[in-house]
């Protein structure tokens, strides 16, 4: 029979019946024992609450998708397995890693996606103001935790999020942030990615075609180990 508290009881605690409900759905949906170890260690359940309650924000990009939801001021979960927006009229998606829901909250050291900080990578054949072309670039990122375009939209449509130091570099000059883990066909056969950028603190959002040169100021975002 289900515990039924009385009154003035402590309902603090969970009952039996409920783990088991609770464990058994999370099974069937999936949840791995990783995944279990993740979600408890994720610093902002507060959030999922806020869902559950109905308090929090949820945001819908197109009609028949949910691409991000705003659980704090400081955090968002962000649908990467959902179609990618086209960067121009007559491209589509040559490819598109990533899947499920990222939980993207902004730090005090940075920005961190499901637990791991985005970080900025630069081919050796950038650093000291060298260049190297798209393709190369791209075969040299292959395999490497890059991010895709469904965290760039989400990030310039939320740009309280973005840390000050991705806005410029050292020197002043504007960052050219690119999210390699989609990629786009144009109808003439170029493939393209797409960046991310600021501008009087606003996200703002191109593509450039692989044939051209990346520099020092246009790294790739990838999740650090």
């Amino acid at each position: 029979m289900a515990h039924v508290p009385k009154e003035g009881e402590d309902m603090s605690s969970y009952t039996e019946g409920q783990t088991h409900q609770l464990m058994n759905r999370l099974e069937a949906e999936g949840f791995t024992a990783d995944h279990i170890t993740k979600l408890g260690q994720f610093g902002d359940l507060a959030g999922f609450k806020g869902v559950l309650d109905g308090t929090a924000k949820i945001k819908p990009v197109v009609e028949d998708a949910t691409r991000v939801i705003t659980l704090n001021e400081t955090t968002i979960a962000v649908n990467l397995g959902s179609i990618a927006n086209l960067p121009f009229n007559g491209t589509k998606v040559e490819s598109h890693i990533g899947e499920g829901w990222a939980i993207v909250e902004k730090r005090i050291n940075g920005l961190y996606v499901n637990g791991h900080k985005v970080i900025f990578h630069l081919s050796k054949h950038q650093q000291n103001n060298g260049k190297c072309k798209g393709y190369k670039l791209y075969e040299e990122l292959a395999g490497k935790p890059v991010l895709n375009a469904n965290l760039l939209d989400a990030l310039a449509d939320n740009p309280h999020l973005i840390p000050e130091d991705w806005k410029k570099d050292e020197d002043g000059n504007t960052l050219y942030i690119f999210f390699w883990a989609t990629t786009y066909r144009s109808a003439s056969g170029h493939l393209y990615v797409r960046y991310l950028f600021f501008n009087d603190d606003a996200g703002l959002r191109h593509h450039r075609w692989l044939d051209y040169d990346w520099r020092d100021d246009d790294p790739a975002a990838l999740l650090a180990s």
